[in-house]
């Protein structure tokens, strides 16, 4: 499979949007339960130090979204939301995306990178990042409600660069 990571570029946006909301609608890994309209994404994404999507056969298929964790004193740490189109999870793109966020924050001059909310159930996401060399830092106990109404832990990670 030829996967290509490229910069966002603005006709991207309806695939995004559409990826986004397909997210969404499964339940098991973003908090949002509304689906987000093309002006709500495009404002998202104005507030980023970097945008990228994965592309197989000119079809952008994942993206991801890159920006400070914290203001002021705790600049220096990322943060960044993932989505894959359903059809292509489980070939290695998140892995893809997840070195390439890593690298793209080095380069802004992001000193760490910490996801704030990672469900407990969503095991390809604990791996992933587990695997990618983060750490969990914490747990916070029945955090997220899933489209089935279960209630689960959320995790926090978090990986040095220094």
């Amino acid at each position: 499979m030829n996967i290509i990571i490229r910069k966002f570029k603005n006709e991207d946006i309806h695939s995004i949007e559409s990826i986004w909301n397909e997210v969404i609608d499964e339940g098991e890994s973003f908090f949002w339960k509304e689906h987000f309209s093309t002006n709500k994404i495009l404002e998202i994404l104005n507030n980023q130090k970097a945008i990228y999507c994965s592309e197989f056969n000119r079809e952008v298929i994942g993206f991801y979204i890159l920006h400070g964790n914290f203001p002021g004193r705790g600049k220096h740490i990322s943060n960044a939301l993932y989505a894959i189109k359903k059809e292509f999870r489980g070939k290695g793109i998140g892995k893809m995306l997840g070195q390439h966020s890593i690298e793209i924050a080095k380069e802004c001059g992001y000193k760490a990178m910490q996801f704030n909310s990672v469900v407990s159930t969503n095991i390809a996401s604990v791996c992933l990042w587990e695997g990618l060399g983060f750490i969990r830092v914490g747990q916070i106990k029945n955090a997220f409600i899933k489209y089935n109404n279960e209630i689960v832990d959320i995790y926090i990670y978090h990986k040095s660069f220094y």
